[in-house]
């Protein structure tokens, strides 16, 4: 747990270009592609998501994984934001959503898919007024308990209409 928050505090620090969803004010909306890693699942994913400012001070950011992993499919999730603004272009935000995912281990296991909560770190970047840099670390634990959680490392990039 030492570790991944260390891993956390790193990603808001060394890497300040990072978007997930510049959508900060109430009724925004940006769309975007991330790739990054799950931990303990040794899984490359690649997804798109979309984020959606509900007020000033919460987004919600649905979104679709692929996991590159064979036997393994998808995970789709839902994310909660609430942004903090440290600069005029960038804002950090604590991540808490649900997912639904299939990381499994065996072929035609039907074991792999499980639901999960996430719970991390993020940070967003605004380019300019539409593109936005986005970095992100979350926890995922995967019920039922037989499955195994996974840490998520993944950056992106959105563009805000």
């Amino acid at each position: 747990m030492k570790r991944l928050l260390l891993i956390l505090v790193a990603l808001v620090v060394i890497i300040p270009a990072s978007n997930t969803a510049s959508a900060q004010e109430q009724g925004d909306f940006s769309f975007g592609v991330r790739t990054g890693y799950y931990f303990r699942a040794n899984a490359f994913v690649v997804g798109a998501y979309g984020n959606y400012g509900i007020t000033n001070w919460l987004n919600v950011e649905p979104g679709i994984n692929y996991v590159c992993k064979e036997y393994s499919t998808v995970d789709v999730y839902c994310d909660f934001h609430i942004p903090l603004e440290i600069g005029t272009y960038w804002h950090v935000y604590p991540i808490v959503g649900i997912s639904a995912n299939d990381i499994s281990e065996n072929k035609g296991a039907i074991d792999g898919w499980a639901g999960g909560l996430n719970v991390g770190l993020g940070t967003t970047y605004t380019i300019n007024g539409h593109w936005n840099f986005t970095a992100q670390g979350k926890w995922m634990g995967r019920f039922p308990r037989e499955h195994t959680s996974a840490i998520i490392i993944a950056v992106g990039i959105g563009y805000n209409f």
